[in-house]
């Protein structure tokens, strides 16, 4: 195995425990949110506070990671067989160039499954009522720390 995929395994490993490690900490920061909020119904779900003890300690592997994907990114390490173009030799031989002819991309699919995902996220959203928080949020930045109102 070379240098370079032995770089792209730990960065892909890194970003999948960065990824794990938030989500648990945004899950746990609303259920203890949502808790607060039963009892306070004046008590924000996302409290500042709470959000950066949750986060703090996930910071460094933040950072880490980041410096890592720059530190790839100065020495020029990519991934060699993702920019290889898949050969059809049906379709050469049809277009008769000899050229190989990529398959065709299936972004669409990701980008399809993105676009439910968020859609399906801002409806429980809106159900939960974290849009009148963000609002508050709004309301809240607008009048106090630029100075509008």
């Amino acid at each position: 195995m070379t240098r370079a995929k032995v770089y792209l395994v730990i960065q892909a490993l890194l970003c999948i425990l960065l990824v794990t490690l938030l989500s648990v900490a945004a899950v746990q920061i609303y259920r203890e949110g949502s808790a607060r909020k039963a009892q306070n119904p004046g008590e924000i779900i996302y409290a500042p506070e709470e959000v950066s003890a949750k986060f703090a300690p996930i910071a460094p592997l933040f950072f880490a990671a980041l410096g890592f994907a720059g530190a790839g990114l100065v020495l020029g390490i990519k991934d060699e067989d993702a920019e290889k173009p898949v050969k059809d030799a049906k379709k050469e031989k049809e277009n008769g160039t000899g050229v190989p002819v990529r398959a065709p991309e299936k972004k669409w699919v990701l980008q399809a499954v993105i676009v439910v995902v968020a859609a399906a996220l801002i409806v429980a959203g809106v159900i939960n009522q974290s849009a009148r928080d963000v609002l508050y949020k709004a309301v809240r930045i607008c009048s106090e720390c630029i100075g509008l109102g």
